[in-house]
């Protein structure tokens, strides 16, 4: 009889702990997973870090969490990764324990190679019931995402006629400066480079303040990018006008010349967390004007996020983002006819023109 009773009264206890585990069992275990850099470089191995955390001060004997990459993420590499056999794809498992207020983390190598934003599927965070009967899980990570900006353009024929025209513009700046085209002083700026630092007064205890220059005599470029594709055979040019003015870009950077960059296409979320998922971006985006490691992240991101669908017309695009007052020579890269592009755009005197298109057809022009 009293063996009865202590078996009843185990049966009831495990009953209990497995009623409490089943409400319970994710009860202080966290899990996050976060891209190692927002941009992905194309073919090139992106790393995301998935976390798993015990906050309870009992050890958890089976902690699991798992994520599924659709057939887009190529060279998905790891031991816990597993080859989804009724669709395409992968599926990365982990599965472990952990000790009393223990963390672990691990990495996931994934490559992307077509230029676009990648959301990438919910973390689900599960674990065992108290009996080992049942797997209880839950979603425990929102919207992530990754960015494939556009492979270098590798073309002689733009580095040439890129070489010709940054050439006209004067660079005798970047070796001496005249103090006579210091126009006056602001505050220091993440943009602004070293030499640009005005240590005199910098010294008077307002903080940094760096030099203004004489506009009339800064070298500065607008970059437009005008990409239209009527139909998805032509979505290959507009990807090579994305490529071109990645390498207009860099090679600006090389040279240290202040830009700015304008895109003219629909997105399908905003820049720099400021977005709605799945609502789109119906206007141009631009970067502002300078030059460092930062703007030309953002450039990057913009022609990554870019959808190839252009906002607004060419004529309304070149009128908003260089009116006739500006005073920035200008690249144009574009689908459209030279012919057509040209008349949008008024430079000032001794500022110059030029035109890129796909075919590396380029027309260049000195203003009058």
């Amino acid at each position: 009889m009293t063996f009865l009773v202590f078996v009843l009264l185990l049966v009831v206890l495990a009953l209990a702990l497995q009623t409490y585990a089943r409400n319970h069992t994710l009860d202080g275990l966290e899990a996050s997973m976060m891209p190692e850099d927002l941009l992905a470089e194309p073919g090139q191995p992106a790393r995301l870090c998935l976390t798993l955390r015990n906050q309870k001060g009992w050890p958890r004997p089976l902690v699991a969490v798992k994520l599924h990459l659709g057939s887009e993420f190529e060279g998905v590499n790891g031991d816990f990764i597993q080859k989804d056999l009724l669709s395409s794809g992968h599926t990365v498992r982990y599965v472990t324990w952990l000790k009393p207020h223990q963390e672990v983390s691990f990495q996931v190598e994934v490559q992307l190679s077509r230029r676009g934003r990648y959301l990438l599927e919910p973390l689900y965070l599960s674990s065992g019931d108290f009996l080992g009967m049942t797997e209880i899980s839950r979603r425990v990570t929102g919207l992530q995402e990754l960015v494939v900006p556009p492979r270098e353009g590798d073309s002689q024929a733009l580095d040439e006629t890129l070489g010709g025209f940054l050439g006209e513009l004067s660079v005798n700046r970047f070796l001496y400066q005249d103090p006579i085209l210091t126009a006056g002083y602001r505050p220091y700026v993440s943009q602004d480079p070293m030499r640009a630092i005005s240590w005199k007064q910098s010294a008077r205890g307002m903080g940094l303040i760096s030099k203004q220059y004489d506009s009339t005599t800064e070298p500065r470029v607008t970059v437009l990018v005008h990409a239209d594709a009527p139909s998805e055979d032509q979505m290959p040019m507009v990807e090579e006008c994305y490529s071109m003015a990645r390498t207009v870009c860099r090679t600006l950077e090389e040279k240290a010349i202040i830009y700015r960059m304008a895109v003219n296409s629909t997105f399908d979320v905003l820049v720099s967390g400021a977005l709605v998922a799945g609502s789109q971006w119906n206007k141009p985006l631009e970067t502002g004007r300078g030059y460092g490691p930062e703007h030309f992240r953002r450039a990057l991101e913009i022609l990554g996020r870019a959808m190839g669908q252009p906002a607004e017309s060419c004529e309304r695009f070149c009128a908003e983002y260089f009116g006739p007052g500006s005073q920035d020579s200008c690249i144009v890269i574009t689908t459209e006819p030279e012919e057509t592009v040209r008349p949008c755009l008024r430079l000032a005197p001794g500022r110059s023109l030029l035109i890129l298109r796909p075919e590396q057809a380029a027309g260049k022009e000195d203003a009058e």
